[in-house]
């Protein structure tokens, strides 16, 4: 077997894979979120919250929980803002003051797209948050979004700082990694 060939649009040598776009080249490496849950904590909502949203790409760092799932939702459209808005409302948050959004409906490819105009920031491959399954479960994201402890860890996997799950004891702590 040669040591390199092609694989479709990508070069394999060597145990490193390689993407060609627009000829240039470019790995395969990229952003990687954990969201850490304690599963013992003290819930507090808030009467009133404030949301920034913020850009949560390859940066290392440590996010707010409320933060990152009010700018997931505002990069995955109206619909989901609203979702979260109403869950918020439901749980007890009476005042809730984030930028005001322009937004735009447009047709691409034969698909309607609403997006915000003056999105405040975003989330890499915001589309990887699994929103149905945390606005499904409201333990976890009550926990999530108001517990004691919560956070997002935020990186990359190009070295050795890459954020995982399985770096938090599973017997203190939910996790869920977006990765991509």
């Amino acid at each position: 077997m040669p040591d390199h060939y092609w694989l479709g649009i990508f070069y394999y040598k060597e145990d490193s894979m390689f993407n060609i776009r627009n000829g240039s080249w470019e790995t395969n490496s990229s952003s990687v979120h954990v969201l850490v849950i304690p599963k013992e904590t003290t819930i507090t909502i808030p009467k009133k919250v404030i949301l920034y949203g913020g850009d949560f790409g390859w940066g290392e760092g440590t996010a707010s929980p409320l933060d990152y799932v009010y700018q997931v939702c505002v990069d995955e459209g109206r619909e989901q803002l609203d979702r979260f808005f109403e869950y918020l409302k439901r749980k007890g948050v009476e005042e809730i003051h984030s930028p005001e959004l322009h937004w735009v409906e447009e047709e691409w490819c034969g698909e309607k797209h609403v997006y915000a105009e003056n999105n405040p920031g975003y989330v890499d491959h915001s589309y990887e948050v699994p929103l149905d399954d945390m606005f499904f479960n409201e333990d976890l994201l009550d926990r999530f979004l108001f517990g004691e402890g919560s956070f997002v860890k935020t990186g990359n996997d190009n070295g050795d700082n890459c954020p995982k799950a399985e770096d938090y004891d599973p017997n203190i702590y939910d996790t869920i990694e977006k990765g991509n």
